[in-house]
């Protein structure tokens, strides 16, 4: 017998929902494992990826992490005494200055994170562009809702 549209739709809607589930699952998993190999915390770790933006200064460092500035004062520290973040003077205010990726980073995204995004690029590289774009579509869609959920259980 052959499924309704609706039926094969909401079958597959359920499908979906779970291997969205099972990514997350498989992502916070790989991020685990690369702060247990590296030493570092899920802090630590959240703040290097913010930091893949460019460099950024500490008060930005907070709002991304959740962080109090005097927390963010000793992540800054112990990461570039592990050569993870250098400080640097901000160019347009030389009273500021701006926290960037160093070079254990960098070695970092070689080894962990570059070999990731390959293997994901080729998998992306079997689709059309039309699929793609459904594919980016859709994940901005979920990004947005559940950036929002947050929003929501961080509100008083």
């Amino acid at each position: 017998m052959i499924e309704s549209n609706e039926s094969g739709k909401a079958g597959l809607i359920e499908r979906l929902g779970g291997l969205i589930m099972r990514w997350q699952d498989a992502t916070q998993r790989y991020d685990e494992t690369v702060g247990e190999i590296f030493r570092l915390g899920p802090a630590e770790r959240l703040c290097l990826s913010f930091l893949a933006g460019g460099p950024q200064p500490a008060s930005a460092i907070a709002r991304a992490t959740r962080l109090t500035p005097a927390a963010v004062t000793a992540l800054v520290d112990r990461l570039e005494a592990r050569n993870y973040v250098r400080r640097r003077p901000d160019p347009l205010d030389r009273r500021k200055v701006l926290v960037e990726a160093g070079a254990a980073t960098e070695a970092l995204i070689q080894k962990a994170y570059l070999p990731l995004a390959q293997a994901g690029a080729a998998a992306f590289d079997q689709r059309s562009t039309e699929e793609l774009r459904i594919v980016a579509d859709v994940l901005e869609q979920i990004i947005a809702i559940q950036d929002g959920m947050t929003e929501q259980l961080l509100a008083p």
